[in-house]
């Protein structure tokens, strides 16, 4: 398997252990950041060997984040990860180029289906 990195922004440790756990078959890098300056940092410096990013943000703060990268990697699939409340957020996200969004709490089996719909090339993941 040759999977090329992906990206987590998130401050969730247990979501970020869950995220190496469905993609540890696939042979993906995660490469974690934990805020939106540490993201851009990643996709700047190599942005176009990501995979996929998963975002995570804090209330809506990762739009701008999104914003930039669409702008950048307009390829890229994106996948927003949001509060249950937080309906706004995946509607901006949506706006703002997100390919999937996602509700927390979310099941190792829901974000493995996600990613799988995306369909991502380099990543191949086992049923769920």
């Amino acid at each position: 398997m040759n999977a090329r990195p992906v990206l987590l922004l998130t401050r969730d440790d247990e979501f970020e252990e869950m995220l190496k756990e469905v993609l540890s078959e696939s042979g993906a890098t995660i490469l974690v950041a934990r805020n939106v300056d540490d993201a851009l940092q990643i996709v700047c410096s190599g942005g176009g060997e990501l995979d996929l990013a998963i975002i995570d943000p804090a209330g809506c703060h990762g739009i701008n984040l999104l914003g930039a990268i669409n702008a950048c990697q307009h390829e890229l699939p994106i996948v927003v990860v949001t509060s249950r409340h937080a309906y706004h957020c995946a509607a901006l996200a949506y706006a703002n180029g997100a390919a999937a969004c996602l509700a927390k709490p979310i099941t190792a089996a829901e974000l493995k289906l996600a990613i799988r719909d995306l369909r991502v090339p380099k990543l191949e993941l086992a049923p769920a």
